[in-house]
């Protein structure tokens, strides 16, 4: 089940859903100047490559909230296709279940090194010395939560459309 737009605007160029592909373009700027520095200006920078390990970070993980927004993760959609419409709502409760536990797993166990990481203004150690795990960590713990309750509302939406069909 998508929830996929028929028409595209001006409009979803700056959209929630289009952080993902401005960050990637980031990276790519990025690293296009890293690469026209080092090898024909002999001047390479210290911040490119954690800049980009940065911003791919935060894409990466973003993307998850992304996909579970749309409700468009992965699933063996032949199968899930084939079962009969009971058999897809226990599929869609046991899919909901894993996702859960799993965000809200990350988010338990990271919570403490994300607190530690901000309380001690954690960074990365090297010449930029950039604030990625002061950042990320948290990020990390905000997107596992924000993916679980995604996944809870997914999955009342999909029983709720299961209920609708049944009555017309």
């Amino acid at each position: 089940m998508s929830n996929e737009k028929s028409s595209y605007s001006h409009d979803d160029c700056f959209s929630w859903d289009s952080i993902p592909a401005w960050l990637f373009m980031v990276v790519i700027v990025a690293t296009t100047y890293e690469v026209v520095a080092r090898y024909f200006f002999h001047s390479p920078t210290i911040w490119a490559n954690e800049l980009s390990l940065y911003v791919c970070a935060v894409a990466y993980i973003y993307s998850g909230v992304y996909v579970m927004r749309r409700d468009a993760h992965l699933r063996v959609s032949i199968l899930y296709d084939m079962a009969p419409p009971r058999a897809q709502r226990i599929l869609d409760v046991l899919q909901c279940l894993f996702i859960v536990g799993f965000s809200l797993t990350i988010a338990y166990f990271g919570t403490p090194e994300a607190w530690k990481a901000l309380i001690h203004t954690e960074r990365f150690g090297t010449a930029w010395n950039a604030p990625i795990p002061m950042t990320i960590k948290p990020l990390l713990i905000l997107c596992g939560v924000a993916m679980a309750v995604l996944a809870i509302v997914n999955l009342r939406r999909r029983l709720r459309d299961t209920r609708k069909e049944k009555r017309s």
